[in-house]
């Protein structure tokens, strides 16, 4: 198993949690309260707190709820649970490359994802070794030989006890 005390998360494991996934909700709000608790340190790119704004119910009925509001903005008002890292230059540089890779693997990356893995991998080379990108999207999980780091579902080494 790969050094889980950093990682990162994409945004489909916010909205994971914020839609309240059923199979993934406990072991998500396990892994934020190992994170409140500092065992382990979740990083994002600030990308995540425009492409978490709502949950699947509000979009489905077309109306906002405050309760998921709220929830959307527990994730970001702890900086213990989330650490938000902006987007610079740098990271632009970085996901235009993993872009550029992908084209001759006949690959598709969308520069969201491609922001997300380049946030990672910046963190990496800056001395924040990233063990772990989770998400639960597969075709993010083939660049896993390109970025340096695992990639994999979210995951807790054992299960939360009722």
């Amino acid at each position: 198993m790969a050094d889980q005390r950093n990682i990162y998360w994409d945004s489909c494991v916010f909205l994971s949690y914020v839609n309240g996934i059923e199979d993934r909700r406990r072991m998500l709000e396990g892994l934020l309260a190992r994170s409140a608790g500092g065992d382990i340190t979740i990083y994002t790119s600030v990308l995540s707190r425009v492409e978490v704004s709502f949950g699947a119910e509000e979009q489905r009925r077309r109306r906002l709820d405050s309760e998921v509001e709220g929830l959307i903005n527990s994730l970001w008002s702890d900086p213990a649970a989330i650490t938000v890292v902006d987007y610079h230059d740098a990271i632009g540089a970085m996901a235009t490359r993993l872009i550029r890779e992908s084209i001759p693997r006949e690959w598709s990356l969308k520069p969201p994802d491609a922001i997300h893995l380049a946030t990672a991998q910046w963190l990496s080379s800056s001395g924040i070794r990233i063990g772990e990108f989770h998400t639960y999207d597969r075709r993010i999980m083939r660049y896993s030989g390109i970025v340096g780091f695992d990639i994999c579902e979210p995951y807790t080494p054992q299960p939360n006890l009722l």
